[in-house]
């Protein structure tokens, strides 16, 4: 298992599993090309199944972390330890992300199944190498894998990777401000299918929260949750009252700031731990008052279990 707190990629990317300037205008194409180039060098992993696990990870939430960059990954059983496999295009590769640009890199991570810190150390310690300026471009531009592997492994290998909240939480949620509208608020619940929303300002300060539940409590007078029997109320009439409103409301009418909050460095399995304890399904990331992001019970153990 993959317990060291230092990442070295050399130890996980061969540099003949750097494709440069791959034929591939798909993301399926991309995947397919890279898992075959890690399948020669792994025995007992069937491709066609690997494949399957990464474009079906991929369809339910595109990995497309930073412009111009993909880190598409699955976990497997039969591998022993991580391996990597890195693409680059100079046309770009569309990945199927929502509001995003073409891919010029794409890194592949194949991990074991049940060794969810070596998907999480890896994801960790390539975004952090990856997202340092130019990079991307470097990559996208070297001609030979050589030259690629050599951008990777220039000056210091190792990288310390701690598993705390920042490797795990969402850095770009959806947020509201307290002057926003219940009408966008209801649009934000329903089209982004979330539960949970933190209010920021303009300062990027976490002010509050509005959770879906808030909605249903302001339409529900006090007394009609006593009423055992609401069959007489057909229409849901104590909601038009708020709906003819929506446009007038103000966010700051309905969030609450009774919010669970923690530090970035707190460590990722401390989650866990809060999650289960206080039966919460958002922690909200911050640094003072400044919000950095959120981790919601969802996608945390998402990749844990599944990644």
């Amino acid at each position: 298992m993959m317990t060291s707190k230092e990442v070295r990629i050399a130890d996980y990317l061969q540099q003949d599993c750097i494709l440069c300037h791959v034929d591939a205008e798909s993301r399926d194409k991309a995947i397919d090309l890279l898992v075959e180039t890690l399948c020669s060098k792994i025995d007992g992993v069937d491709r066609g199944a690997a494949v399957q696990a990464v474009v079906e990870r991929e369809r339910q939430a595109p990995t497309v972390l930073a412009e111009g960059l993909a880190l598409p990954h699955a976990r497997l059983d039969g591998l022993v330890k991580p391996m990597l496999a890195l693409a680059t295009s100079h046309e770009g590769i569309d990945f199927e992300a929502v509001g995003e640009e073409p891919v010029h890199v794409v890194v592949l991570i194949l991990t074991p199944k049940d060794d969810p810190g070596a998907y999480l150390r890896l994801m960790a310690s390539l975004s952090k190498m990856l997202a340092a300026p130019h990079m991307i471009t470097r990559l996208a531009a070297a001609g030979t894998a050589r030259e690629v592997f050599g951008i990777l492994t220039e000056g210091a290998e190792e990288v310390v990777v701690l598993l705390n909240a920042s490797s795990v939480m969402n850095c770009n949620p959806i947020t509201l401000d307290e002057g926003d509208t219940l009408a966008s608020a209801i649009h934000a619940f329903c089209a982004n299918r979330v539960l949970d929303i933190p209010i920021v300002d303009s300062d990027g300060d976490l002010r509050g929260v509005i959770a879906i539940e808030d909605l249903l409590d302001q339409s529900l007078p006090r007394h009609l949750l006593w009423m055992e029997d609401l069959s007489p109320i057909e229409n849901f009439e104590p909601f038009s009252e708020l709906l003819r409103k929506d446009s007038e409301t103000k966010v700051a009418d309905f969030m609450h700031d009774k919010f669970v909050a923690i530090g970035p460095s707190v460590p990722a399995i401390q989650l866990a731990k809060m999650f289960l304890m206080q039966h919460i399904r958002q922690i909200q990331v911050v640094e003072g008052r400044r919000f950095l992001g959120v981790v919601n019970l969802d996608s945390f153990s998402s990749q844990i279990f599944w990644a």
